[in-house]
């Protein structure tokens, strides 16, 4: 059998230790204790946590055993007494039983012998039991190999994790009876499972590439001294990293960083991590590898032959000091690299995206002023940047007078003297003066007042505006159209009575008296429905209705006019819906007017609303094309009896009324 049998009990603490543990003291034998147990106790070491302090004994005989006064003992003066160190369980080892000891002596090399006492470790007879890791010649092998217990220069090869232990078979008495594992069960049986290898690697994580600082991380299992490690840009530029500034312990353990200090070149190049300087020119020996800003760094074709790049990739940068680049640990290319603006040196990286962007933030479009905003992350120097209306109308920025720094800071405002053209107009926002057709140049655009301007296209083409669409103004020197700072169309612009340039954008909208014709039930009942689609209240008992000359009414008039529903003091979104008292509509082809007094039908100043309906030439149908507000020539096809014509409410042509076979007045159109 491979371990001590005892066949008594040991009573309390037995013995005291000498002042040389291998001394063989005189001591007193306790007499054999009365009703001695009739079966065997055998105590056995049976898993040792070898760099985790802790190791378990196993009683795989069929009686119990106090082992209270047992001693671990891994050599001169490392002596510990049982009971002294108990972790979980009693040192009344029952059967079957398993004790937990607190052995603060872990090493990736040992052996390790447990003792009935201490009258003396260099004696064979105290030993009990053995085991020996990671080297031969530990102090008590030549103990345990006197007691036959163990053979002279057998060891347990081990990996030097403090993740696995090292289990006990229960067979026999060298180290083939001996396994590492990974599953640590101190306390219970044990459980064989493969090993975990301790991985040795650092990597690049972080590079400072204007900033002068780059970052180390231990992403494998095991220690690394990193002191004769070498940081390499080029030839001539390499720096052993044990002579460098650091932050950190250049003995990485795993999951730690290291901050290092060292000159980058500028906004692009290449650095190499070696294990030596044995060759840089030497695939053997670099371990890492970035580059950034451009291809071809002197250390990227060593890389690409280590297989740990891909030649000619390289990480985007815009060339910030502010910024970093980051590695995000999956693998060995410039995909898993990314500039951040939130640097983390000596903690885990974080992925900010740096932003450059500036955009057309606000524009005086009758006070020939704009303005820019930098929404972006980088500082970004615009003087080289053009404006452009269209051909011929361009003007670099540096070249104007501004208002603000031309190198614009995050959260910056720039405002440029800017001659704009009129109450319609769109202006684009350029990188350069390469070519004003060129989608690739433009940065920003806004149009107002209507579509069609000359660099429309080309917005569009680089998908920073819908082509027809526009900023609606009302045309005042004293308004601006402002950007709401959210998407690329003119539904994020709209006209403000409160400019102002040089801060952040307010939004006051300017007061729009709109009233429109919104439906028109001409066969049965003549109804006529009006709608507010402005944002202030309009008094439309001064209003007129005009069929054609002669054919007029005043909708205040309560005696030419029916009030069927809603308030002639319309507010805005509201409807009013009258009927002519005297008065018919034209029943197979008419045109009806919305003029703002009487003083003149014919005058397209007056007319605010028009449609036509059965055939064109309705003798006011010149007055609204005249004003803007309908097509020559054209009109909405009749309808049955009980149906209406309504009003889409988005333009001035005949495409945007229909047939409405269910009437809607009083209330929003189906066509809306």
């Amino acid at each position: 059998m491979k371990k001590l049998v005892v066949l008594f009990a040991i009573g309390a603490t037995l013995f005291s230790c000498s002042e040389d543990d291998d001394s063989n003291p005189t001591i007193d034998i306790p007499d054999p204790i009365d009703n001695a147990p009739t079966g065997q106790a055998n105590i056995v070491i049976n898993e040792v946590a070898y760099l985790s302090a802790e190791v378990e004994l196993y009683n795989s005989g069929d009686a119990a055993m106090d082992v209270s006064d047992y001693f671990l003992c891994l050599g001169p003066g490392t002596y510990e007494r049982v009971g002294n160190i108990v972790a979980s369980g009693n040192a009344n080892m029952q059967p079957g039983g398993f004790l937990v000891l607190n052995y603060e002596r872990p090493g990736a090399t040992g052996g390790l012998g447990l003792y009935i006492n201490n009258s003396g470790f260099g004696d064979a007879a105290n030993i009990a039991d053995f085991v020996q890791w990671g080297d031969a010649g530990s102090a008590r092998e030549n103990v345990a190999v006197d007691a036959g217990i163990w053979t002279t220069g057998d060891f347990i090869n081990v990996l030097g994790n403090e993740n696995n232990s090292i289990v006990y078979d229960g067979e026999g008495e060298s180290s083939s009876d001996w396994i590492e594992t990974s599953t640590v069960t101190l306390g219970s049986a044990n459980v064989i499972t493969d090993p975990e290898e301790l991985v040795a690697s650092v990597v690049l994580n972080e590079v400072g590439y204007l900033g002068n600082y780059l970052e180390l991380y231990n992403n494998g299992t095991a220690t690394v001294d990193v002191s004769d490690y070498f940081l390499c840009l080029g030839p001539g530029t390499y720096r052993r990293i044990g002579d460098l500034q650091v932050e950190g312990e250049l003995e990485m353990e795993p999951g730690s960083f290291l901050n290092i200090a060292y000159e980058m070149p500028n906004a692009t190049g290449g650095i190499g991590l070696y294990a030596n300087n044995d060759g840089f020119g030497d695939a053997a020996n670099i371990l890492d590898f970035v580059q950034w800003g451009a291809a071809g760094s002197p250390r990227e074709n060593v890389a690409a032959e280590a297989g740990i790049w891909t030649a000619g990739e390289y990480v985007m940068v815009i060339g910030s000091a502010q910024n970093s680049i980051a590695y995000d640990g999956e693998g060995s290319s410039a995909a898993d690299w990314s500039e951040t603006t939130t640097t983390t040196f000596g903690q885990p990286n974080v992925f900010t995206t740096p932003v450059v962007s500036v955009v057309l933030n606000e524009v005086g479009y009758l006070g020939n002023y704009l303005e820019l905003y930098n929404n972006g992350t980088e500082s970004v120097d615009v003087s080289n940047y053009f404006l452009c209306l269209g051909p011929g109308t361009y003007r670099r920025i540096g070249d104007l007078q501004v208002e603000g720094e031309l190198d614009m800071e995050p959260g910056s405002f720039l405002n440029i003297a800017y001659e704009m053209p009129n109450a319609t107009g769109g202006i684009g926002l350029y990188a350069n003066n390469d070519g004003f057709g060129d989608a690739a140049n433009i940065l920003d655009f806004v149009q107002w007042g209507a579509a069609g301007s000359p660099r429309e296209n080309v917005a569009a083409e680089a998908g920073i505006w819908t082509a027809g669409e526009y900023v609606k103004v009302v045309g005042s020197a004293d308004n601006s159209i402002a950007y709401d700072g959210e998407g690329s169309s003119a539904a994020d612009w709209s006209e403000t009575t409160t400019t102002t340039f040089g801060g952040p954008n307010a939004f006051t909208a300017p007061e729009v008296r709109s009233i429109v014709i919104n439906e028109v039930e001409y066969l049965i009942n003549d109804y006529i429905e009006l709608y507010n689609n402005g944002n202030v209240t309009v008094d439309l008992s001064t209003y007129w209705m005009c069929f054609g000359p002669g054919q007029y009414f005043r909708i205040g008039d309560d005696t030419a006019t029916d009030v069927v529903s809603g308030d002639l003091n319309l507010e805005p979104g509201g409807f009013l819906v009258i009927s002519p008292v005297i008065l018919s509509a034209p029943d197979d082809a008419g045109g009806l007017g919305l003029y703002a007094n009487n003083n003149g039908f014919g005058n397209a100043e007056n007319i605010r609303s028009f449609v036509q309906w059965g055939a064109s030439g309705n003798v006011r149908e010149s007055v609204a094309v005249e004003a803007g507000i309908w097509t020559a020539g054209g009109f909405v096809p009749n309808v049955y009896p009980g149906s209406s014509i309504a009003y889409d409410g988005e333009g001035f042509s005949p495409e945007d009324w229909s047939e409405d076979e269910t009437p809607t007045f009083g209330s929003g159109n189906n066509s809306n």
